[in-house]
């Protein structure tokens, strides 16, 4: 049940960019906030293959919505949880300023690959300066999200513990 909701949260958080997207006046600070929830399960020691999954789930649903090239985000998303993941293994850093801060260089290059394999497969990909603009004003404005989002991926995991602690109860006689 609580991949369920996690699924479903990030589709919450992808209308949710969507809309922020077409009613911005400007497109360059629009957050990742779907990456957000991939960024939380890699740092908070998720299960590698349920992860995966999830993760798998999630840029699947970022393709749908962006009208991408199928599998681009999919790809992204699941690289994305398995660098965070090994990230927080090295690394033992809590707190807020560390979400940001790792939040922002993690989408920097989650970032970097997207636009590494659109310039690799786009025939009409544009400037590159342009480009690299947008990969900063996006991460910032990903990290910048971050915290509000892991603080809703806690809540999901919390009332998940809850319902898992209040289950059925075995009668005994």
């Amino acid at each position: 049940m609580q991949n369920v909701a996690i699924i479903l949260f990030g589709f919450v958080l992808l209308v949710f960019q969507s809309t922020v997207a077409h009613l911005g006046p400007i497109d360059l600070f629009v957050p990742n906030a779907a990456l957000s929830i991939v960024l939380y399960m890699g740092l908070h020691n998720y299960n590698a293959s349920r992860g995966a999954l999830i993760s798998f789930a999630i840029g699947y649903l970022t393709d749908t919505f962006a009208g991408s090239p199928m599998g681009l985000f999919t790809f992204v998303a699941v690289a994305a949880f398995l660098i965070s993941r090994v990230a927080s293994l090295r690394l033992f850093l809590q707190g807020w300023f560390f979400e940001i801060v790792l939040t922002f260089f993690l989408t920097l290059i989650a970032s970097l690959l997207i636009l590494g394999l659109r310039a690799l497969f786009d025939r009409d990909f544009g400037s590159l300066l342009t480009h690299l603009k947008i990969v900063v004003s996006r991460a910032a404005a990903t990290a910048v999200v971050a915290p509000l989002v892991f603080r809703g991926m806690a809540k999901i995991e919390r009332a998940s513990a809850k319902r898992k602690s209040t289950g059925r109860k075995v009668l005994r006689y």
